[in-house]
């Protein structure tokens, strides 16, 4: 196969009025710091606004951002980042449920926090915190399979949270409409020259946030474990269009994605470790950093609100190898500073090969 270059980066609040016009300063320094990794062949950017669903028929901001920033040299010792094409799935965040959620009577007043916390994932508009997947490779756009309303009491052993003691809990009738994935779980063929690789891609709830930890911290676990389970040909997932089963298992994939959870954390009870790390079709990897060795936590990849945190990854199948790896995180005090203006997370790269 060659070697080839996976990235994901989580960009902090991108949204449509930043990426439909030129000169966010933000957006150029995201630019810069994808710039300055190893040149991707597959890049993944969370938190992007799908400005699509918010009724904006103009121009997606994926191809936005790659317009308007990517291709752009950011500083001039450095080239712009291109990319042949994009997939962009719809994400559940925004998208109201019609349920009281919450608890807290029902929110259907778009940009309030009672209508976010009513949605099938918080967020305060349609299309915010969704996605984009950039490839240099073609997409095979018939392949692509989603699993956005996949329902959360489909998964086998599922921890819904059912006491009404607690802050934020699912009723009987809630239950059976409510979905599992934060965003979606999108299975992207793409077409490299020696065959296909399915890139699997997702951004579980973050466990402690929105005021609805006791929803998010066991949807997130269930999420993470949820992709475990596909990776594995597992036989209960469906997808979008009702088509049934996980990923065959001589089907080569690389997993990325924010999961919002760290090996360890107690909070999700260590699903990233358990479903996926620990998985037997999962080549591990620990992207590391100099900004973060300086730091003392080396694989973290954001200095998020529990402090510098690992918590994206990019997870290649058995089939391939792992050359190098790293974190976008830098102890030059004048590149650092650009880290810091893009996003709380880092870009986060890992270049294989064989497969």
């Amino acid at each position: 196969m060659g070697e080839h270059v996976f990235a994901q980066y989580n960009v902090e609040r991108l949204t449509t009025e930043k990426v439909q016009r030129e000169g966010t300063d933000q957006l150029e320094a995201a630019a810069e710091m994808v710039q300055r990794l190893p040149t991707p062949d597959v890049l993944l950017v969370n938190e992007m606004d799908d400005n699509f669903v918010q009724g904006w028929e103009r121009t997606h901001n994926a191809a936005a951002f790659l317009e308007n920033y990517l291709r752009t040299p950011q500083v001039p010792d450095l080239q712009g980042v291109d990319f042949e094409t994009w997939f962009a799935p719809r994400c559940n965040t925004g998208i109201p449920s019609g349920m009281d959620v919450g608890k807290d009577g029902l929110g259907v007043e778009p940009g309030t926090d009672a209508y976010a916390r009513d949605c099938f994932s918080y967020a305060p508009y349609p299309g915010r915190y969704a996605m984009a997947l950039y490839s240099r490779f073609p997409i095979d756009a018939d392949g692509v399979r989603t699993f956005r309303e996949f329902r959360w009491t489909d998964l086998p052993r599922h921890r819904i949270p059912t006491d009404s003691d607690g802050d934020v809990y699912l009723t009987a009738d809630e239950r059976e409409r409510f979905r599992l994935p934060a965003k979606t779980v999108a299975d992207v063929p793409i077409e490299f020259p020696t065959g296909t690789v399915h890139a699997v891609v997702a951004h579980p709830s973050p466990p402690l946030a929105d005021g609805m930890e006791t929803l998010n911290a066991p949807r997130c676990h269930d999420e993470i474990r949820f992709l475990g389970d596909y990776v594995t040909d597992a036989d209960y997932p469906y997808d979008d269009d009702g088509l049934e089963g996980g990923l065959a298992t001589d089907e080569r994939f690389v997993v990325l994605g924010d999961m919002n959870a760290e090996p360890g954390g107690a909070v999700t009870d260590d699903a990233i470790t358990r479903y996926l790390l620990d998985n037997p079709r999962v080549t591990v990897t620990t992207p590391s950093s100099p900004g973060g060795r300086e730091r003392g936590t080396a694989r973290a990849t954001g200095v998020l609100s529990r402090g510098p945190t690992r918590a994206d990854y990019i997870l290649p199948s058995t089939e391939f190898t792992v050359r190098t790896s790293g974190v976008g995180w830098p102890t030059d005090e004048d590149r650092r500073a650009v880290a810091e203006r893009a996003s709380d997370h880092f870009p986060v790269w890992v270049a294989v090969d064989g497969g």
